[in-house]
């Protein structure tokens, strides 16, 4: 593990400028640098303060633009380490929004949990979004936020035109990204859906139901 006094040493010594450190609790951006003409500024997430040598050689490379992109080791570094995060208790519980006009996450999300995971997933549920759809030509159904533990169902399908498994497709999708996270592979892209996950994603009695009324109304969902 390289202190982070020595590592600022190191790169200022190297860069000839000097070198701002700023540690955050960020819950998406891990890392993030801006080059200035006499400071580099770096603000990279608590996780860091326990990375092994060859991360934070990794990271310094980078900083004196030896190498143009993030390397894919300190990728891998962070979505290991962004499993282990859990910012769940910063969610505001009265600014969730589980009961919509149609649906309500919260029951089909407990069902789901029943059913699929024997009642073991403790994630947060919330809509998000406007109901309509003006103008759309593509449209985010769900989003999982791990460190939040949080997923978000847009409002778009809180109507009667979207039929019941469907929307519990979505949900569940969400669910199964807790239970297999994105990942890293050997050329340092990142991999949202692995094997793991399309194989539980499966596993949803009307997956090949949902995933054919998408096929059949998505010209007529989105102009």
């Amino acid at each position: 593990m390289t202190s982070l006094l020595s590592f600022q040493n190191q790169i200022e010594s190297q860069l000839k400028k000097k070198l701002t450190l700023k540690i955050n609790d960020n819950h998406s951006t891990m890392l993030s640098v801006k080059w200035g003409s006499t400071t580099t500024e770096l603000s990279m997430h608590r996780m860091f303060l326990k990375a092994p040598s060859n991360i934070m050689d990794e990271l310094a490379c980078y900083l004196k633009k030896e190498k143009r992109f993030i390397s894919p080791v300190i990728k891998a570094y962070i979505e290991d380490n962004l499993r282990k995060l859990n910012y769940q208790k910063q969610v505001d519980r009265q600014k969730l929004y589980i009961q919509g006009t149609v649906y309500n996450l919260q029951t089909i999300y407990n069902e789901l949990n029943h059913e699929y995971f024997d009642g073991e997933l403790n994630l947060h549920i919330s809509w998000f979004g406007k109901p309509q759809q003006r103008n759309r030509t593509r449209v985010t159904f769900g989003l999982y936020y791990d460190p939040l533990r949080l997923i978000k169902i847009h409002r778009i399908l809180d109507s009667p035109n979207f039929p019941d498994y469907l929307i519990r497709y979505v949900i569940y999708h969400e669910m199964v990204h807790h239970v297999c996270p994105a990942y890293v592979d050997e050329k340092g892209i990142s991999r949202i859906h692995s094997k793991e996950f399309k194989a539980m994603e499966r596993r949803f009695r009307h997956y090949d139901l949902a995933i054919q009324w998408v096929k059949k109304n998505q010209n007529q969902l989105f102009t």
